[in-house]
């Protein structure tokens, strides 16, 4: 959640959802869960298949 990342970054909750929206943006995506099917279908590995 960006609770979650905000504490373990030590940064505002706002500062947070402003970096995951800025994120899903230039990934293309409106959501978390988009990403996450995105990653299981393997788009999200490089050539050296880590993500």
């Amino acid at each position: 959640s960006n609770k979650e990342i905000a504490a373990s970054l030590v940064i505002a909750q706002r500062t947070a959802e402003n970096h995951v929206e800025r994120i899903l943006a230039k990934l293309g995506f409106t959501s978390r869960s988009q990403v996450a099917v995105w990653v299981h279908e393997g788009r999200g590995e490089s050539a050296s298949g880590t993500p």
